[in-house]
């Protein structure tokens, strides 16, 4: 844990990346991770809206639930992947899902073995047994503060609030999940370790809007 601390101590302020003029602003870095929060930034640029390319590295299926499901899938939607979201070597059953909240979706993740029959046993009417599963990521709102990477001169932590858009991703035979809300603002690399916790590796921060 000391080692640990002692390496996210090194955080660089505000470094902008001069030769992507629509690349994000890498804000929060432990300096070991900063190459590669430099290709994250270039990757998701000043929207905060990731590469296509690196949209493609999960294959995301859609879900078919038993009974009938409400008309519109921007606000009841899930997607199913197998990858080894928490890098342990062993694949993992994803579960995403995109729920509205004040009228705009929000994602989830939810982890299973990559064998689970989980989803046999779902229905519209009855999701308990996927809400059920310790690990997970659920924040709809709420907030992800942006603490474990420490940002000198700032009174008050930012955090993402609300509504989530969560993405995970592999880049370089790693998986990673990126995080950002409604505002876009800001947006969160993390490795996901299981039961909910995250290890953050990069916050970036998006330019115009």
């Amino acid at each position: 844990m000391k080692e640990r601390s002692t390496i996210f101590l090194t955080v660089l302020w505000s470094i902008t990346l001069p030769a992507l003029v629509s690349a994000a602003t890498v804000v929060g870095a432990a300096s070991k991770d900063l190459p590669f929060c430099q290709k994250a930034a270039q990757l998701f640029g000043e929207r905060l809206e990731p590469d296509a390319e690196l949209i493609k590295t999960v294959d995301w299926k859609p879900v078919e639930l038993k009974g009938p499901g409400p008309k519109s899938s921007r606000c009841s939607r899930l997607d199913r992947a197998t990858l080894d979201l928490d890098n342990s070597g062993t694949k993992d059953l994803v579960v995403k899902t995109s729920f509205c909240m004040k009228g705009a979706p929000s994602d989830s993740l939810y982890m299973f073995p990559a064998h689970s029959v989980v989803l046999e046993h779902l229905s519209w009417r009855d999701m308990s047994p996927l809400l059920a599963t310790s690990d997970k990521f659920e924040r709809t709102g709420g907030t992800y503060p942006l603490t474990s990477l420490p940002l000198q001169g700032a009174s008050m932590p930012p955090a993402l609030t609300t509504m989530f858009t969560v993405q995970p991703f592999i880049l370089d035979a790693v998986t990673y999940v990126a995080l950002t809300d409604a505002k876009r603002e800001w947006l969160v690399v993390a490795n996901y370790r299981d039961n909910q916790h995250f290890e953050d590796r990069c916050y970036l921060r998006g330019g115009k809007q």
